[in-house]
């Protein structure tokens, strides 16, 4: 499959489109009720399309998808992710069987209603020519993502080994959930626990069995943790909802975990040595944040 950024200059898209789409964004909103009846009457029209939507649970979840892929048509960041979302429309209108020529002949549909959309909203003005313009690129770039998964899943299914494959990723994919779920599990125990070592900490100190100085210094590294596995737990849940991982991360848990380690031994004169130590790993572990934040920052 083509990078987002491959399509965009095929298809000459540009800030200006962006912007465009955002200007009519509140027509996404306004008619996604009107659009998915719409788009209903006109597949029902097509030769045995209701066969492929068979069950009212099948319609009405297939219903809702349809009206947040018309919003996130003008709402969007036409990037890797919303690139990962259309390709997985692709896939779920090839599990129900519905055809390639289907899915192009709904688009048609969908290009003409907005069209009319627009117009009505805004005439035949310069303005709504324009955003007419970024609409239609917008609605290729679609089409196009959704015919590539098309072509790929079936590609994998004609193939001789494309059933046992297609079970094997399948079963992996479970497996992976599972992965992710345990991780998402396991850094909220850790942090609730983290919490109730940060209480029990403070009640040391209001109890006078732990120094003012030291203890402080200990709960502002514990705090320190607590904000790492948050930022762990918030990563690893935009993992599941489809988001590439950040290195960045993982790095500020490191910063945290050193910087930790610095206000400990911070209260013994006696290591100084190891004090400069750490102090170059957090020099340089600071400029390897930067460094990825400013990378990912252009992506």
């Amino acid at each position: 499959m083509e990078t987002v950024e491959e399509l965009k200059v095929h298809y000459n898209w540009t800030e200006e489109d962006e912007e465009n789409l955002r200007k009519v964004s509140w027509i996404g909103e306004k008619y996604k009720e009107e659009f998915v009846e719409e788009f209903y009457r006109y597949l029902e029209n097509l030769p045995e399309a209701s066969k492929y939507l068979s069950s009212k649970e099948i319609r009405d979840r297939h219903k809702e998808r349809i009206k947040r892929w018309f919003v996130s048509l003008f709402t969007s960041k036409y990037d890797a992710q919303y690139l990962k979302g259309l390709y997985r429309v692709g896939e779920a209108h090839l599990k129900i069987g519905l055809p390639l020529h289907y899915v192009q002949a709904l688009m048609s549909f969908v290009r003409s209603y907005m069209m009319n959309i627009i117009n009505r909203e805004m005439g035949t003005s310069a303005e709504a020519s324009r955003i007419l313009i970024s609409v239609n690129k917008a609605l290729d770039i679609n089409l196009d993502v959704m015919i590539n998964s098309f072509r790929k899943e079936e590609l994998g299914l004609h193939d001789s080994m494309g059933k046992y494959q297609k079970i094997l990723i399948e079963n992996i994919k479970r497996i992976s959930w599972f992965f992710d779920f345990f991780i998402v599990l396991t850094l909220a125990v850790v942090g609730l626990f983290l919490i109730v070592w940060i209480i029990y900490e403070i009640w040391l100190i209001l109890t006078g069995v732990l120094p003012l100085e030291r203890g402080g210094l200990s709960v502002l590294g514990s705090i320190l943790i607590l904000y790492a596995i948050s930022e762990l737990l918030s990563e690893e849940i935009k993992h599941i909802k489809g988001s590439a991982l950040s290195l960045k991360v993982f790095v500020g848990v490191a910063l945290a975990a050193v910087i930790r380690k610095v206000l400990i031994i911070s209260l013994s004169p006696e290591k100084v040595q190891e004090l400069i130590t750490l102090s170059l790993v957090i020099l340089a572990l600071g400029v390897v944040f930067w460094l990825i934040h400013r990378v990912e920052s252009k992506l």
